[in-house]
């Protein structure tokens, strides 16, 4: 969890940034566009417990946002997420990524949606769909990725 805990704090940094730049971007419908690059190293619990061992993962990568002020319905924000992870363990080191783009959309009905697509490390590759508002998975995705590879490639 703690690799998603990583990202999602990254991810709220930048919506505060959006939310911020948003009202500056005037009339005109364009996308205020903002890019934030980032390297972070923690002692990795999550994978610590899972593979018995001490683990230390160094993450580096950049989420690029765009946000749509103007769009009553349609899109509204659209990020690229391109993060590189490099999990060590002694001499044992495994690398992974968190890939995708992640959108959030207003239906003419008035329902929003965050949809994640893409890879997300120890958690799922595919398609996630969540109603904002309710919560509610719209669409789940059907791979699912733990860390029994990346535990085998630490402790070998």
């Amino acid at each position: 969890m703690r690799h998603r805990l990583a990202v999602a704090l990254l991810v709220g940094l930048i919506t505060v940034l959006v939310v911020a730049l948003a009202p500056a971007a005037g009339a005109g419908g364009k996308p205020v566009m903002e890019t934030i690059t980032f390297t972070e190293t923690f002692e990795d619990e999550e994978l610590s417990e899972a593979c018995g061992v001490d683990v230390t993962t160094t993450l580096s990568g950049s989420i690029t946002t765009f946000v749509f002020p103007d769009e009553p319905v349609g899109l509204q924000d659209l990020r690229t997420v391109n993060v590189d992870f490099l999990s060590m363990s002694g001499d044992n080191r495994v690398r992974f990524k968190d890939v995708g783009i992640d959108t959030i959309q207003v239906r003419p009905n008035g329902t929003v949606i965050l949809s994640i697509v893409g890879q997300v490390p120890f958690d799922f590759t595919g398609v996630l769909k969540i109603d904002l508002e309710t919560g509610e998975a719209i669409l789940e995705p059907v791979h699912i990725v733990d860390t029994t590879r990346a535990c085998r490639l630490l402790t070998r």
